[in-house]
C-alpha cells in the first residue's frame, strides 16, 4: 500500500468516527423513595411530571436523569416541594379525546350531480342526433311515409 492510500484510509476512518453521534445519557429508573430524597436535597434543574402514567422524571445539574413512578396522591406533595425549591416543573399533557365526525354528505351530492349531468348529456346527444336526422331527410327531398309507399 502506498503512503497516499494509507493517509486516505486513516483520514476516512477518523472522519467516520467523528460522524458517529455522541451516546445519549441514559435515564435511570429508581424507587420513589430515592427520587424523593433527591428532590428534597439534590441538585435538580428540572422535573417532568406525567400524570397519565403516574411517573416523574428529574434532571440533575450534571444532565443525568432519574425516573420513578410515584404513588397515588403523591403528585401535590411533589409539586409543592419542587415549587419551594424553585425547580422548573413541566407537565406532559394528555392527548385530547378524538371526537367522531359525522359522515361527509358532499360526496353523495357529487354523485347525484354527476348522474344528473350525465342524463342531460345523453338527452342533448339524442336531441342533436334527431335534429341531424330530420335535417338530412329534408335535404334528400323527404322520403314518403311508409304507409304511402307502394310495394
Amino acid at each position: 500500500m502506498t503512503v497516499l492510500a494509507r493517509r486516505l484510509l486513516v483520514i476516512a476512518s477518523v472522519g467516520a468516527l467523528g460522524l458517529m453521534p455522541a451516546p445519549a445519557s441514559a435515564t435511570t429508573w429508581v424507587s420513589y423513595q430515592a427520587l424523593f430524597a433527591e428532590v428534597r436535597s439534590g441538585p435538580i434543574i428540572r422535573a417532568i411530571i406525567n400524570p397519565a402514567r403516574g411517573d416523574i422524571e428529574i434532571k440533575f445539574r450534571d444532565l443525568s436523569e432519574w425516573h420513578a413512578f410515584y404513588p397515588a396522591g403523591a403528585q401535590p406533595t411533589l409539586q409543592r416541594l419542587l415549587h419551594a425549591r424553585h425547580v422548573r416543573v413541566l407537565f406532559v399533557p394528555r392527548h385530547p379525546a378524538k371526537t367522531s365526525h359525522p359522515a361527509a354528505v358532499h360526496h353523495h351530492l357529487r354523485y347525484i350531480a354527476a348522474g344528473f349531468i350525465g342524463v342531460l348529456a345523453v338527452l342533448a346527444a339524442t336531441l342533436l342526433y334527431l335534429r341531424r336526422r330530420t335535417a338530412s331527410e329534408r335535404a334528400d327531398g323527404g322520403a314518403p311515409p311508409l304507409s304511402s309507399r307502394e310495394p
